[in-house]
């Protein structure tokens, strides 16, 4: 196939190239030309999503088999969307297991009911996006798939801390034997997926189009754990004895003001785990990579790169 992706040159997106690579596919990476060029690429076009004209003229030059996108917003794939109609074999969003939040059950499924507007939590803008494809495939039949990612890990970028963010201090107090305070009793269920899996959802998606056409798929590691086991076990791996105290949210506000946002600190209270049967069902697609392989081979990156 000639695969267009959007973004495409950090972590994630990254991954993808090499991965559709790697399947024989011809990919072609449009990003602002602010990163290296990704090496598996059969080209780059340098463009700013901003620029409408630009953005247009390089979305309508080629036909193409399919787009996948990494880092539209809604009013980006507004736009996309009405560029790219009948112009496009199938274009797939990168979602997030986020629109979930407050999981009213959990392992989230694909058909559940989502807490729309709710100012506390990051991702109604990724919510927005999804409304805006679904929408697009169910009036204009536009072929878009959504695939929810759970939060990701792996080489090439920090780990998801215990406060929500990707802060490496909070990785350094672990190391250097510091009480590291979780919110509440840090029972909070997170779902890590490791990176190259996640990536190797988006080939089996373009792969089968006459099913995943106009579908949402959560995309995650293969079991939920709680976030006081979840550090415990990076502890381990880093091979230090992890010191855990349990504490408000706004004692932990407080107390790191330069380390800590609200907004993901109450995130990391929430239980965020997903149902990954449907992707298995219809995809054929399961992680592969173990936890605690993934993370080891994540915090040595950060000891390569100087972040620990």
């Amino acid at each position: 196939m000639k695969v267009l992706v959007v973004g495409g040159t950090r972590f994630l997106g990254r991954h993808i190239v090499s991965d559709l690579a790697r399947r024989g596919h011809e990919v072609i990476v449009l990003n602002r030309g602010t990163h290296p060029p990704h090496p598996d690429a059969t080209r780059v076009i340098r463009c700013d999503k901003r620029d409408r004209d630009a953005f247009g003229k390089a979305l309508v030059a080629e036909e193409w088999d399919a787009v996948i996108d990494t880092i539209l917003q809604d009013d980006d794939l507004v736009f996309a969307v009405e560029v790219l109609a009948g112009r496009v074999g199938h274009f797939v969003h990168t979602g997030s297991i986020g629109v979930y939040a407050p999981c009213a059950r959990v392992p989230a499924r694909e058909s559940d009911p989502l807490a729309e507007g709710d100012a506390v939590y990051a991702f109604n803008q990724k919510l927005r996006q999804d409304q805006v494809l679904m929408r697009a495939h169910l009036e204009k039949a536009f072929p878009a798939t959504i695939l929810r990612m759970s939060n990701i890990y792996g080489p090439g970028d920090v780990p998801l801390d215990g406060w929500g963010g990707r802060e490496p201090e909070f990785f350094r107090m672990l190391r250097d034997g510091k009480v590291v305070p979780l919110a509440e009793d840090g029972r909070a269920l997170v779902q890590p997926g490791y990176v190259a899996d996640l990536a190797r959802a988006f080939g089996d998606v373009l792969e089968r189009p006459g099913l995943s056409t106009g579908q949402i798929y959560n995309i995650g590691g293969d079991r939920a754990i709680m976030m006081k086991d979840y550090i415990s076990l990076i502890g381990r791996l880093m091979g230090v004895e992890v010191r855990l105290e349990f504490a408000p949210a706004e004692d932990i506000l407080e107390r790191f003001p330069g380390l800590t946002n609200r907004r993901g600190l109450l995130f990391a209270c929430e239980h965020m785990c997903c149902d990954i049967s449907k992707a298995e069902r219809d995809l054929g697609w399961r992680p592969t990579v173990r936890l605690d392989v993934g993370l080891a081979a994540n915090i040595a990156w950060m000891r390569e790169t100087g972040l620990l």
